[in-house]
């Protein structure tokens, strides 16, 4: 199960731990947690435009971990809340959409032996996201949509000064290559179909000869658009591409009209005989499937639950919006197709275009992943009684349990030693000074500290030095290295972890430090400064900038009533009478806003935990405690450069994955990883998405790669591989002989390959064994079996194998490959199956930093590739990056 923290750094990057975090957050002035406005407990944090600017327009606020969205409610525009100001009535802007996510925590089973031995710490906890941007302000408003930028994909078109209007106008040379140009203008030329843009120079220049013409700054023209499209050059290539506009990113979980972009190949069918969940899917449309990127718009609301083969697949009735079918045939204009958009079954990428319903809060069941979108920062405008307003964006962020086991996944009843290590030191331990000094010192509380972080001091024997703050006073001393007690991070408890809840019977949801624990009356006591009994929020700010206070508190598990079950007039907030009692219109003002932002009583199913009375954590801490295992193998910017061409997006997905799993199948070195990386790199490409195989191979090429099936049938070869001739060829042929052939990426095909056809009959695997079994016709298995992940495994004997192997290193993943193969198709178990394979094949044993130990491997990944030297160049350039 991943974890990712709730919001990233302006440059998309992740942040390296808590503490980073933490000094973010010191910009906000209120929204802490525990202790909130008007002295009400406060479950969340707040994260704003004080301290993630970026999160109003560039970076999502972003889901934690895996799970379930349950629930969510969607404003379409801003809600207004009303307030007289000397008989003028100002409108205040504020927003109550949420998402709400249902995680289940499973940690790997112990491995050890003993009373413990597959025993497991679980947890079902939920993450609440409150107060995110409405469905109308996603567009960006016109004056912050940029101007486009394009990238010249080739260097021999020519720049101009000015508009080419005639041949009398000489060009200032050629664009170079590479060059990235800012659109200012866009003119037609008379009498033709070609239009010029004036672009300004973002990077690169104009050349003319040797000589450079125009450089970074400068302003040229340049051949843009002919017919209306992308201007190509002589080969057919496009001589630009456009940069992608800067885009709010629309969260996945939305119910609505949905454009979906077709995650691989998606296979059509026509409508179900019974259009009922549970009832078996229509038959294919023959062997028509759209190709990768293509987009459909379906109605989410509309998806069933089919039977299809031996597993329940989400459909429903699309239409093509854009793109085309593998091979050639006329595309319905309705179809059913598989819709999903679950980690496990990623098909299709939503993009909800019209929302089912706004305003109002709906129950449901939609995968998602940690760092996925969940939202954007919302505005909320506040006013004084007085009248004078402030605003800000910003969201709550929340994790709270209603799991009643939670105390025992704080005291790590399975036993747990895996993971980071931390000596354990408890009130009442002696320290010895460290010489020259003489004598012991004797802690008065129990401290956790990082086993990587503690220097190591020897005399005769081993020591710990260890460096804390006790009770606010810095202490130093030695502890002796052997039989020194150490834990594991999952020693909640011992790490520091303990619950608070008040004493009070019928506590209000007003934190009173009366009703509370000694050691919680302390560390308040420690915050209160000025000494009235009472904590503002500029103290608590300035409190949580001291690391030990800050740890101290955000390792508090607060067990109060959540703030959005009881409406205003409820018992819960009738503090808020005598608080705001000089502030009337205040208080109504805010106690329409309390009747507005609650939703608890109409979550059901899933969505509901059954109770009020929940377990808080905070959202930094808890995420903390989950990724403080994962060293970073490689980091940020070596998977940028790795993988150029991929999606942030997928780049960190992956990265997480293999920091996260790596050591499990000791892939952990630098020519370890350069040599993975580089087969995947081959296998799937630069852009990182995994695939399915590619057969797209002429009736020649059938039987020299396929020999033991096409060489026995080489009838079949001709009849399912591809046929085609040059252009040139083509070109020479009469009007009706031109009629038999379409042209395809510059080639004219009198013939497709049958690319199911070949699976069928290449990999066909019908046997106990789950290898090569050769049957005329071949069988079905041989299309489910074929070549996929981010090393293409085939054969179900492999699929089998590596489903064995996962499920014994990552027991806490659920890996189904044999019964669902295209479960390679998602990026997780596409990436783990490549971990998998390469721990089934004992490929480590082969590893060096040469290309000669690349060769090796290639030809256990795929010996009869021609990609060797792709593979060995791909080797070289990781392992440098990886040793810089």
């Amino acid at each position: 199960m991943a974890f990712q923290y709730p919001f990233r750094k302006a440059d998309g990057k992740q942040f390296t731990g808590a503490d980073e975090v933490y000094k973010v957050l010191e910009k906000e002035t209120s929204g802490h947690f525990l202790l909130g406005s008007n002295k009400f407990w406060h479950g969340g944090i707040h994260i704003s435009d004080s301290s993630a600017p970026q999160c109003v327009l560039d970076e999502p606020i972003r889901c934690i971990a895996d799970g379930e969205v349950v629930a969510y409610r969607l404003n379409k525009d801003y809600l207004e809340s009303e307030f007289d100001v000397e008989g003028d009535t100002k409108k205040l802007k504020y927003t109550n959409s949420f998402c709400l996510v249902r995680h289940e925590y499973k940690s790997a089973p112990n491995p050890e032996e003993g009373a413990n031995k597959n025993k497991q710490n679980k947890l079902v906890f939920f993450s609440l996201y409150m107060h995110l941007l409405p469905f109308d302000r996603y567009p960006l408003p016109s004056a912050d949509v940029p101007k486009p930028k394009v990238t010249m994909m080739v260097g021999d078109f020519n720049a101009y000064e000015e508009l080419p209007v005639s041949s009398s106008i000489v060009s200032l040379g050629k664009l170079a290559k590479g060059s990235k140009l800012e659109i200012l203008d866009q003119k037609p030329i008379a009498d033709t179909d070609r239009i010029y843009a004036k672009g300004k120079i973002i990077s690169g220049d104009v050349k003319l000869g040797s000589q450079k013409t125009k450089e970074v700054g400068g302003e040229v023209w340049f051949a843009y658009l002919k017919g209306g499209e992308p201007y190509k050059n002589n080969a057919g290539d496009r001589i630009w591409t456009a940069d992608k506009v800067p885009e709010r990113e629309r969260p996945n979980y939305w119910q609505g009209k949905v454009k979906g972009t077709v995650v691989n190949k998606l296979p059509l069918y026509e409508a179900p005989l019974d259009a009922s969940n549970g009832k078996p899917a229509g038959a294919p449309h023959g062997t028509m499937q759209l190709i990768m990127n293509s987009v459909v718009e379906f109605d989410s609301q509309k998806v069933l639950n089919l039977v299809l083969g031996t597993s329940v697949r989400r459909m429903a009735e699309c239409t093509l919006i854009s793109g085309d079918l593998v091979a050639a045939g006329n595309i319905p204009p309705k179809f059913w197709a598989c819709v999903e958009n679950t980690p496990e079954n990623n098909v299709l990428k939503w993009n909800v275009t019209e929302p089912a319903a706004v305003d109002s809060v709906l129950n449901v069941g939609v995968g998602i992943k940690a760092g996925d979108p969940v939202g954007y920062l919302g505005q909320i405008e506040n006013i004084t009684e007085a009248g004078d307003v402030s605003e800000k964006f910003q969201v709550h962020v929340e994790v709270f349990t209603a799991d009643a086991s939670v105390e025992d996944f704080l005291k790590n009843t399975a036993g747990l030693k895996t993971g980071k290590k931390y000596l354990s030191v408890v009130k009442g331990t002696s320290l010895r000074l460290k010489p020259p000094a003489a004598g012991d010192v004797i802690l008065k509380e129990s401290h956790a500290i990082d086993l990587s972080k503690i220097a190591i001091y020897k005399d005769s024997q081993e020591w710990y030095e260890v460096n804390v703050k006790d009770e606010g006073q810095s202490v130093a001393g030695l502890i002796k290295k052997a039989g020194a007690p150490l834990i594991s991070q999952h020693d909640w408890e011992k790490l520091g972890f303990q619950v608070v809840e008040e004493s009070n019977a019928t506590a209000d949801g007003f934190l009173d430090p009366n009703d509370m624990p000694i050691f919680f009356k302390k560390l308040f006591d420690n915050i209160d400064k000025d000494n009235n009994k009472e904590i503002d929020a500029s103290e608590l700010a300035d409190a949580l900038k001291d690391t030990d206070t800050r740890s101290q508190w955000s390792k508090l598990v607060a067990r109060h009533p959540t703030e959005w079950k009881d409406k205003a007039n409820q018992p819960k907030w009738s503090r808020l009478d005598d608080i705001l009692a000089h502030s009337p219109k205040l208080k109504a003002h805010e106690k329409e806003r309390i009747d507005n932002f609650i939703f608890w009583e109409e979550l059901s199913g899933k969505a509901s935990p059954e109770t009020s009375l929940v377990w808080h954590f905070h959202p930094i801490e808890f995420v903390s405690g989950f990724t403080s295992s994962v060293s970073e193998l490689i980091s940020f910017d070596q998977m940028k450069k790795m993988f150029p061409d991929s999606s942030e997006e997928k780049r960190e997905e992956v990265r997480g994955l293999f920091n996260k799993y790596a050591d499990r199948f000791e892939i952990n070195t630098a020519p370890k990883m350069a040599q993975f990386f580089a087969q995947v790199k081959t296998e799937v490409g630069s852009a990182l998405v995994g695939k399915v195989e590619d057969l797209w191979y002429s009736a020649e090429a059938l039987r020299s790669k396929f020999g033991r099936y096409f060489n026995t049938y080489p009838a079949e070869a001709e009849l399912y591989g591809y046929k085609r001739i040059t252009m040139a060829q083509y070109n020479a042929l009469s009007p009706a002989a031109k009629s038999a052939y379409t042209i395809r990426k510059n080639k004219a095909y009198s013939q497709f390959p049958n690319e199911d056809e070949i699976a069928k009959r290449i990999y066909c695997c019908n046997s106990a064994q789950g290898a090569f079994v050769l049957t005329a016709g071949g069988c079905e298995e041989g299309k489910k079996y074929k070549g996929k992940g981010f090393i293409q495994l085939t054969w179900k004997s492999n699929y089998q194998a590596v489903e064995d192997r996962l499920k014994q290193k990552i027991p806490e993943e659920t890996i189904e490959m044999v019964s669902n193969p295209d479960q390679l198709l998602d990026t997780k178990i596409g990436l783990l199956s490549a971990m998998g394979f390469w721990d089934v094949n004992n490929i480590n044993n082969l590893v060096a930093p040469d290309t000669d130990s690349t060769n090796k491997i290639t030809e256990v990944v795929n010996k009869h590739t021609d990609s060797y030297g792709e593979r060995r160049a791909n080797f070289t350039a990781i392992y440098q990056e990886l040793n810089k």
